[in-house]
Formats: C-alpha cells, structure tokens, sequence
C-alpha cells in the first residue's frame, strides 16, 4: 500500500511539473515499533504516524533535490548508489485531546521522539535522534521530524 502511494505521489508530482530530482537517492524505511512490545492502540497510533510519514517525507525531501522512496522492510533496500535512511520510532505519547482543548497551555501535548540512521551499503555514515511536542494535532509532530531530517541531510550532502 505505502508503495503503491508513493507512486502515485511521483506520479502527480511529475504531471504538477516537478522536476525529476539528481541529487542523491535514498531507500527510507520507518520502523514503527514492535507490536509484541506494545498494546493493540499503541501500535495503530504508530501505523497511523509510519503511514503520513510514508506520504510526506519523501515529497518533502523531493522538494529539496533528494529523491527518496519508501520501502517495507531492510530487505526491500536496493543498494547500488542508493543510501538507506532507517527512521525508528523510539516514544509516541498521544497526549490528551480533551486537554489541550478545554485547558491548553501545552496541557495534554503529544509527543514523538525518535531515532535516524544513514547507511550506504551496511556502512552507517551517521546517526541522530530527534523529538518534538505539540499541543495541536499529531501531524505537526510528523511535519517538524520530517523538516528537521530533510535539514540534517542537505547539511550532510552539501545541498
């Protein structure tokens, strides 16, 4: 399903004009957690994060000259020039929608923290861990880590 998006994602960006992207390639796969290790609404609430993340940050990082796809799993990865990007999510807390709306003031915020890896071949180039919380909806956490990945990788690819 997440490949079939993404193609159909290049699909309307190449008839919206966008040009196909040079610079480097990257296989991105986004590790939502075990399922054994968490409770059957803690693992939807992951998929449902692994799913927009899936839609949005390879568009994201298109938009920046660096052509990316989703894959299902580490045995999907291509090689052949193409870098492997492993974002593992380490915490989700959904926060509490009743109190960011009748409180506010940060009350009830959500929360994501996680985990990059680069790899060319099995050689990892670099690490970092990133996190974020908002009192608003739980898309701006996916949005800020995506913004923030697509920025550590320009600095790292000199764009």
């Amino acid at each position: 399903m997440i490949l079939r998006l993404f193609s159909v994602v290049s699909a309307a960006l190449l008839v919206l004009g966008v040009p196909a992207v040079a610079g480097p390639a990257l296989d991105i796969l986004i590790e939502e957690g075990k399922s054994a290790e968490l409770d059957a609404k803690q693992y939807q609430q992951r998929v449902e994060l692994k799913d927009y993340m899936a839609k949005t940050l390879p568009v994201k990082m298109q938009r920046h000259g660096i052509e990316a796809r989703i894959i299902a799993a580490k045995s999907d990865y291509a090689g052949g020039g193409r870098q492997l990007l492993v974002v593992h999510y380490d915490r989700y807390n959904p926060g509490k929608t009743a109190a960011r709306i009748i409180v506010g003031f940060g009350a009830g915020a959500a929360s994501l923290d996680v985990t990059h890896a680069l790899y060319d071949g099995e050689k990892q180039l670099m690490t970092w861990t990133d996190g974020c919380g908002t009192s608003e909806h739980w898309q701006r956490l996916v949005n800020k880590i995506n913004d923030n990945a697509v920025l550590k990788l320009k600095e790292h690819y000199g764009l």
